[in-house]
């Protein structure tokens, strides 16, 4: 321990003695360890640490595995889910909800609020106990029992002032009265955003839908026993799957499958922050390798110091060991200041980030971003001061402690590692470059490509009329009819149209479509990808700038009354009519067979559009008109000639002379959806690329410091060249070929491993491939031209030597 003090004191002397290198290293170490906390903190809180649930670990998500409509993880049905926790032996409880929307009335302004209908036993399977009150109890999920709520902590503060004697009292919703029993604890609020829980009852519209086993919109959550493993868990649940399909003939060719809900809530983000920290951590390896040639040059100057204690007894390790112990603590003191840079570098991090990124609110940095610091900041140490250590404790007395005797430092073995670090951080800061122009070259692919519709001047907002208060369809027309006709009517209003879903939101409702004439889709390993539908009013299409490419748009007269048309994409076109023209082709969700199915005669086909986003493909759809197939829940689209924005709150109150306890949600203009549905892909783009700045810089400071080094120790060399004749050219291509024979040996070595590593982001990426040769190539063009501009500098300053100063130098 005394030694240890020893070689603590001695290098801290030793680093204060020499401010200016010890600055640089900390910065850079401060920079690089900082990049690697703050984004290890957001990976940590998004995809590794526990669910803040007991146990989180049992906790799984049971999906329906339904092949024959392409999707492998499903929702599934009522009567699915209770044979499932019938039949398990292997799960403590088996609990299934489904996101719903309530309007709040009489308690303030009207809101439009985010709830979710669930199983009694939902808050029992996920191990979470209400900080007020009780959740269900198992009969309310009995009609005449279910009129009661369950508030998250964050509702409960904001709309009802954190009152203590809340519970038992009613609130309405969706103008009925429903008793409040219960307030969950802070933070709560899974599903994610829901702010209220309500038994799952068969009452109303969802008495048929848990009857039916066809109808699949329930999500289900299970607790495994303790002990059990996935793989047995996931063995029990295909043998009931196996039975289910034997019994049931909606269940054929349907499967189960087990995912933990933490790999559920995480979804794509997680691949995606790996990879991210993996950039982090390469910027890391570089100012590694950087502070390894600064202790190489340090080294130098210290030759003659390690020389006299060796010669005084100091064996190799102690001189090893003392040198570690120097870079060890300038790496801790980089850290620190490292950690300091984190806590600002996350709050930049949560600026930036997407709006969905799961679990946001939980990132912070905590005891395992403390202690991963801490164990990055030694590791760091040991990694940029081992090499330098060992190469400067190879020093050979006899020579140094002659007076006029060449530094070892000088020698080859030295010169040979200071140029293979260099090699190895420029090798990383091509991959990190490549991939960066790899994204990059996605990202504005992505903006290049065509929506289908046209998102400027465009006001978009959500209306979910309830159903107490709009029983029938005529009401429900007359309702819209006259809220479109008073906004339309508004001053910069060029056109209004509504749908049941809007474009790059949550894809609307969906079922299997039979074509008249043709045989339905029987075999149960056939894939039948099922189409979406939307009800729309007649301007949606030229309000939201969807083309019609043949046949008509809806009308007025496309009402109760008149027969059922349909309006169909062009994808739909491709998939069911690629050889024929569909206009007047009538088709059916329902059973064709069956004399009472509701068939839609096509009367037009308009554009595709990228529904679920720019990246994805456009799927079949089709639309019906809404005065044909009323549906509660619309969101308007608003054209105008000005800032869109601007009208939401003449919209809300035209809403409000119409109803004054009609909420709206989901105010937006178009173009803010668009940005938001880019948010992710901006966000990787931005991390990425700014790695990958960081990394060109320190790697076009790596070549510059060899360089000039090198000329610093050829001042003598140079000399006598130009004494011999040599030119100021022939001296600048000496130095300057030095410098890029290192950078083209370090951009091979890159875009090797670039061609290899790249891969890992094929589903970070589109519209180029992960091995895009134009993006090599660019890459390649643009650190050459870094290179040979930090090769230059010092080659300029080596051919402006003075041969008769050179040559006195030594």
């Amino acid at each position: 321990m005394e030694t240890l003090l020893q070689d603590l004191r001695y290098g801290l002397r030793m680093l204060l003695k020499q401010p200016a290198f010890t600055l640089i290293a900390v910065v850079t170490l401060a920079l690089a360890i900082g990049a690697n906390s703050a984004l290890f903190s957001v990976v940590n809180a998004v995809a590794l640490r526990s669910l803040p649930y007991p146990q989180s670990q049992r906790l799984m998500m049971v999906w329906l595995f339904n092949p024959r409509q392409g999707i492998d993880k499903d929702i599934t049905s009522f009567p699915n889910f209770e044979e499932w926790r019938k039949q398990s032996r292997l799960f403590d409880s088996l609990a299934g909800y489904s996101g719903i929307n309530y309007n709040l009335t009489n308690a303030g302004d009207p809101e439009q609020l985010r709830g979710a209908i669930v199983t009694a036993d939902f808050f029992h399977t996920l191990g979470i106990e209400p900080a007020e009150g009780r959740t269900f109890a198992a009969d309310e999920n009995s009609p005449g029992r279910e009129k009661v709520v369950v508030l998250s902590r964050g509702l409960w503060q904001r709309r009802f002032g954190a009152d203590p004697l809340l519970v038992g009292k009613a609130v309405t919703l969706n103008g009925s009265g429903y008793t409040v029993v219960g307030v969950m604890p802070r933070g709560f609020q899974y599903p994610a955003e829901t702010e209220l829980w309500t038994p799952m009852a068969p009452v109303g519209p969802l008495q048929q839908l848990m009857a039916l086993r066809g109808n699949l919109w329930m999500s289900v959550i299970g607790r495994l026993k303790p002990g059990v493993p996935l793989l047995q868990a996931q063995a029990e649940m295909d043998t009931i799957a196996k039975r289910l399909e034997q019994h049931f003939p909606a269940n054929a060719g349907m499967g189960i499958k087990l995912e933990l809900l933490r790999d559920q809530i995480v979804g794509d983000v997680r691949w995606a922050l790996l990879i991210m920290l993996g950039a982090a951590g390469f910027v890391l390896l570089i100012a590694c390798a950087n502070i390894a040639n600064l202790l190489l040059a340090r080294a130098a100057a210290r030759q003659k110091e390690i020389a006299i204690r060796a010669a005084v007894g100091a064996d190799r390790g102690r001189v090893i060991r003392q040198l570690l112990t120097e870079s060890i603590l300038l790496s801790l003191v980089g850290g620190a200041l490292g950690l300091l840079l984190a806590v600002w570098g996350v709050d930049l991090l949560m600026s930036i980030s997407p709006p969905k990124l799961p679990r946001l609110g939980e990132i912070r940095i905590d005891g395992t971003v403390l202690a991963v610091t801490m164990f990055l900041s030694i590791l760091t140490g040991l990694i940029f001061g081992l090499a330098p250590a060992v190469q400067a404790s190879k020093t050979g007395l006899s020579e140094i402690l002659k007076e006029s005797g060449r530094s070892a430092e000088s020698g080859p073995g030295a010169s040979r590692l200071r140029s293979a670090l260099v090699i190895v951080e420029v090798a990383l800061a091509v991959v990190l470059l490549v991939g960066a122009g790899l994204m990059i070259r996605s990202f504005l692919r992505l903006l290049d490509t065509a929506p289908g519709f046209n998102p400027a001047h465009v006001l978009t907002m959500r209306i979910a009329l309830p159903r107490l208060k709009y029983r029938e369809p005529d009401q429900v027309r007359a309702f819209y009819q006259q809220l479109l006709q008073k906004l339309e009517s508004l001053p910069g209003v060029q056109s209004v149209g509504a749908s049941t879903s809007i474009m790059l939101g949550r894809l609307p409702a969906s079922s299997g479509l039979s074509v008249e004439g043709r045989p339905a889709p029987s075999s149960a390993s056939r894939v039948d990808i099922p189409v979406t539908y939307d009800s729309v009013t007649p301007k949606f299409f030229p309000t939201m700038g969807i083309s019609l490419v043949r046949g008509r748009l809806f009308s007025d007269h496309d009402d109760a009354r008149s027969p059922r048309v349909a309006i169909i994409n062009e994808a739909l076109v491709r998939r069911f009519f690629p050889t024929e023209d569909p206009l007047g082709k009538r088709v059916t969700f329902d059973n064709p067979q069956r004399p009472d199915s509701t068939w839609f005669s096509i009367v037009g086909v308009v554009g595709d559009v990228r529904r679920s986003g720019l990246d994805a493909e456009p799927r079949a759809e089709l639309y019906i008109p809404h005065n044909q197939s009323p549906d509660r829940s619309l969101t308007i689209v608003l054209r105008t000639t000005s800032d869109a924005a601007a009208l939401a709150r003449v919209a809300r109150s035209e809403l409000w002379t119409i109803d004054k306890d009609q909420p709206v949600s989901s105010v937006k203009t178009m173009d803010q959806i668009m940005d938001e549905s880019l948010s992710q892909r901006r966000f990787n783009v931005l991390l990425l690329g700014l790695f990958a700045a960081v990394a060109i810089i320190l790697a076009s400071v790596g070549i510059y410091g060899v360089v000039a080094y090198s000329v610093t120790r050829r001042t003598h060399e140079i000399g006598i060249r130009m004494a011999l004749g040599a030119k100021q050219g022939d001296v600048l291509r000496l130095v300057v070929r030095q410098g890029m024979i290192l950078a083209a040996a370090g951009l091979l070595l890159g875009l090797a491993l670039a061609w290899s590593l790249t891969r890992v982001m094929r589903g970070l990426v589109y519209g180029v491939s992960t091995t895009d040769p134009v993006t090599f190539v660019m890459i390649s063009l643009l650190f050459g031209g870094v290179a040979l501009a930090a090769s230059y500098l010092p080659a300029r300053r080596a051919s402006k030597v003075d041969p008769m100063v050179a040559l006195r130098s030594e």
